[in-house]
C-alpha cells in the first residue's frame, strides 16, 4: 500500500480546487473493484466533515491515508454478542428499529497522516469515525467485502456519554 501514488490512481490533485471531480461531495467514495472476498475503495472528505460512526463487522480493513489529515476517533464494543454481530437478521433488524445501545470503550483520538497505515481488526478498533483536519483521501482493503446478513453488515451510530 505504501508504494501506491495518488497519479496511478487517477487523482489529479490533493484538494477540492485541483481535484473538483473527485470532491464534488462532502464525502465521495469510488469503488475501485470487490467481490464477497474483498473491496478496493477510496474515500474523498472535505476539510471539516466527519465520516459517520460505523463498524466493520468480522472484518478485517487495511487502511492508507494518500494525502491530507484526519482525526480518528475509534471503539472497541465489549459484548461479545456485538464485537461478532451473532445475531440473525431478524435480531439485528431489531436492533436497528429499538436504537439498542452498544457498550464500546473509547480509544483516545489520534491524527493520522500519511505515514500511517492503519488495521482495524474484528474486534479492535472496529467502530471508529474520522474528522477530516484539511482535504483528505484514504485508500482502503476490506476483507472480506460486506456482505446483506447481519454478520458482515454495515452499521452506523451515535455516540451518547455514559453519565455514570
Amino acid at each position: 500500500m505504501n508504494s501506491i501514488n495518488i497519479n496511478q490512481l487517477g487523482i489529479t490533485g490533493t484538494d477540492a480546487a485541483a481535484d473538483p471531480y473527485h470532491f464534488q461531495e462532502n464525502l465521495n467514495k469510488v469503488t475501485i473493484e470487490g467481490n464477497e472476498d474483498y473491496r478496493l475503495v477510496l474515500f474523498f472528505i472535505k476539510k471539516g466533515q466527519q465520516m459517520p460512526l460505523h463498524d466493520h463487522p468480522n472484518m478485517s480493513v487495511y487502511f492508507k491515508l494518500m494525502f491530507g489529515k484526519l482525526k480518528f476517533y475509534s471503539f472497541d464494543k465489549v459484548e461479545e454478542k456485538f464485537k461478532y454481530n451473532q445475531f440473525s437478521n431478524d435480531e439485528y433488524e431489531e436492533l436497528i428499529e429499538t436504537k439498542a445501545q452498544v457498550t464500546a470503550t473509547k480509544s483516545k483520538a489520534k491524527i493520522l497522516d500519511t505515514k500511517n497505515l492503519l488495521l482495524v481488526r474484528p474486534s479492535v478498533g472496529n467502530m471508529h469515525s474520522f474528522v477530516a483536519q484539511e482535504d483528505s483521501c484514504f485508500f482502503n482493503i476490506c476483507l472480506p467485502n460486506y456482505t446483506t446478513d447481519s454478520l458482515r453488515r454495515i452499521t452506523y451510530f451515535n455516540e451518547v456519554a455514559d453519565d455514570s
